[in-house]
């Protein structure tokens, strides 16, 4: 398998290497203690690689719109919500099993 190389986005420092692409990489990338995001709910594709939560947030912002953040977020909220409101039926089907 090829070896990749993983640099932050938004300072350019070596992260890591791994011969894993996409969401395999994003969950070494986590392990390891960077942050890794998909900020689809932002209008932007693709897998992103950062040192910190600094330099995730500094990206995002020379990347987006207020307006595109603002719609992301409330998307991001609704969706939390109801993760927590459908909380109880998933643990009681759940037991069931």
């Amino acid at each position: 398998m090829a070896q990749h190389q993983y640099y932050c986005e938004e300072c350019g420092k070596y992260l890591f290497d791994s011969e894993k692409e996409g969401g395999a990489a994003g969950a070494e990338a986590h392990r390891l203690g960077f942050v890794y995001k998909m900020p689809f709910l932002f209008g932007i594709m693709g897998c992103h690689f950062f040192c910190s939560k600094d330099c995730w947030n500094k990206w995002l912002n020379s990347h987006t719109t207020e307006q595109q953040r603002a719609e992301g977020n409330s998307t991001a909220k609704k969706v939390r919500e109801r993760l927590e409101a459908d909380k109880p039926k998933l643990i009681e089907g759940l037991q069931r099993i």
